[in-house]
């Protein structure tokens, strides 16, 4: 099932395309993200280098991630969560709720004194739902995705922090 993203939010038409092809017999791609000329470096940041024009006219901003859970949640610590919160956290034997929380705990040590704000409400919920999710409260298809909105969320609202 895909899962579509938004790294940007910015409303202008894509004008290039990244698009990783697969290695895997099951699906042709990977994933493929959309941006606009004035955000080609969100692209540039671990997506991959391999430009196109051809299939732009999308939103700016706009992924579609045809990968696992698991591999989409580990793109999102590598590429995502770990430089935001200074390389950690660490992945925690690949428990997403311990790793979530504390990335959650990490910002807001950093943030201290000050508001939470929207990168550590969707990271602490998208936590919440993962520890559910492990504790068999959720069906694993609803809790995934439901943590990979969370997620998508957060990602989003980091961007737009960052100006994009």
């Amino acid at each position: 099932m895909p899962v579509l993203r938004q790294i940007a939010t910015c409303t202008a038409p894509s004008t290039m395309v990244v698009v990783r092809r697969s290695r895997r017999k099951e699906r042709d791609v990977d994933y493929r993200v959309e941006v606009c000329a004035r955000h080609r470096w969100l692209a540039e940041e671990g997506w991959g280098k391999s430009f196109t024009g051809e299939g732009a006219g999308g939103r700016c901003g706009t992924v579609v991630d045809y990968r696992d859970y698991d591999q989409v949640v580990q793109s999102h610590s590598d590429l995502w969560l770990r430089p935001l919160a200074m390389n950690g956290p660490e992945d925690h034997g690949g428990d997403v709720a311990l790793a979530l929380a504390a990335a959650v705990e990490f910002l807001a040590e950093a943030r201290a004194g000050r508001e939470a704000g929207g990168v550590p409400a969707a990271l602490g919920h998208a936590a919440r739902v993962a520890e559910a999710l492990a504790a068999g409260v959720l069906g694993v298809e609803e809790g995934q995705a439901q943590v990979l909105a969370a997620l998508s969320a957060a990602e989003t609202v980091a961007v737009a922090d960052r100006g994009a």
